[in-house]
């Protein structure tokens, strides 16, 4: 039995969390129009199962959706995928996230060494050198359908990552790892 129970519902998604008293307690209610800037957030990345659960039911609902909506799915669809595919590869690793808070995190192994990976940062990265490029030279409303086209050839038929989208996220870290082995971890985030 699942821990949660998401249902559609006219006002949005509704979350409920199985209790020890084998009840549904109400856990949020999640507006349709804010979904996926929730999960783009990174609400439920420490759950799979209910980000999963979630984005079917949000497909699966009559609500409006923009451009953007579809950018933020398919953004965190391909970081899940190549990180879900990272652990069953390379496993996992235990880092402190904040003091005493423990996360697992997936591995990439690449030609340059290996790094953590964190769906947030997954994320990140993409709009940023993806989607930052087809946006500049295409502008934001074709650029962002470009993105999404691009995204979509980044899956294979079964949900998980095709060859060009694995091709794509590896050159990406790869050229990450490289830049630290030769440059070192800059004193200020920087966006690649």
């Amino acid at each position: 039995m699942s821990r949660y129970l998401v249902e559609n519902t006219p006002d949005g998604i509704k979350i409920s969390q199985h209790t020890a008293e084998r009840l549904y307690a109400h856990v949020d209610l999640i507006p349709y129009a804010e979904t996926m800037t929730r999960l783009d957030a990174g609400e439920w990345d420490d759950d799979f199962d209910l980000a999963l659960a979630i984005i079917i039911k949000w497909c699966k609902s009559d609500s409006p959706y923009s451009h953007h909506d579809a950018l933020l799915l398919w953004r965190w669809l391909i970081a899940y995928s190549f990180d879900y595919e990272q652990r069953q590869e390379n496993g996992t690793v235990t880092v402190e996230w904040n003091p005493g808070e423990f996360r697992e995190c997936a591995i990439y192994r690449g030609k340059h060494g290996a790094i953590n990976l964190y769906l947030s940062a997954e994320r990140f990265a993409m709009a940023n050198n993806i989607e930052g490029a087809l946006i500049e030279k295409y502008g934001t409303e074709q650029g962002t359908l470009n993105a999404i086209q691009f995204y979509a050839a980044m899956r294979d038929e079964n949900g998980g990552l095709s060859n060009m989208g694995r091709e794509v996220l590896c050159e990406l870290h790869d050229s990450f790892i490289k830049e630290l082995n030769e440059s070192g971890m800059p004193e200020a985030p920087t966006a690649h």
